[in-house]
């Protein structure tokens, strides 16, 4: 890990012995996630801003705005290496016990393929239980621009059970009890719906349908994708 109680946070990274400072403020490094899901952006648009998000490096008057200006500034040879020990930097950092991995979406997995929140969709339970664990404002925060990526995701991960956060990472994690009843199953199945990540919806509103609405859901995205020929 980056942050040591000992030895404070090292935000340094060196590519072909040259030594490049990083700005990690965690409204910087959200603005990053962002970036990385924006489809519009090629790789090298991300790799430019990249290092103008988070590298500290004093630009002259405006940041610059294509590759040709950034390597007035940064050896060409550097800037690839140097976008890719940033991702390793912050995608691959990862919290003790509560999270696993974190892809470029700014998302901690589980595993490979399932997620359970999301920056983005989820800002507004992050905001609500920094505040009443931590007193914390994170929009004052980021105007201060004085808390580091670091001290955040471990904040984030050290939340308690009883944050509105916690709360619905549980619900969307609950499993549905072996002798449940089908009304206690519908209800679990409501309060998954009511707190699910938008790329979850349509698997749980799947789950609530009857055998005539689940057929009638399945022949009309075959009809989407051309697969029900006509009879």
């Amino acid at each position: 890990m980056a942050l040591s109680l000992a030895w404070g946070i090292d935000d340094s990274i060196i590519i072909n012995n040259n030594k490049y400072e990083l700005n990690l403020e965690f409204s910087r490094v959200l603005r990053w996630y962002e970036m990385w899901k924006d489809p519009d952006l090629s790789e090298m648009d991300k790799v430019l801003y990249s290092i103008i998000l988070i590298v500290s490096i004093p630009w002259s008057d405006d940041p610059p705005t294509s590759i040709e200006n950034l390597v007035s500034i940064i050896p060409q040879d550097d800037l690839v290496p140097l976008s890719n020990a940033i991702i390793k930097r912050i995608a691959g950092e990862q919290v003790e016990s509560t999270t696993v991995k974190r892809d470029l979406k700014g998302n901690i997995l589980e595993d490979e393929e399932k997620k359970w929140y999301e920056f983005e969709q989820d800002s507004g339970y992050i905001y609500s239980s920094f505040l009443m664990d931590y007193g914390m404002d994170l929009m004052e925060e980021r105007e201060k621009g004085s808390l580091h990526w670091d001290k955040f995701n471990h904040l984030l991960a050290g939340l308690s059970e009883n944050t509105k956060f916690k709360n619905v990472i549980k619900i969307r994690m609950m499993d549905y009890p072996e002798k449940a009843t089908p009304s206690e199953i519908e209800e679990i199945r409501k309060a998954k719906l009511a707190v699910a990540l938008k790329e979850d919806r349509s698997n749980i509103e799947f789950e609530m349908m009857d055998l005539k609405q689940k057929r009638e859901y399945m022949l009309n995205q075959q009809e989407k994708r051309g697969e029900v020929e006509d009879e």
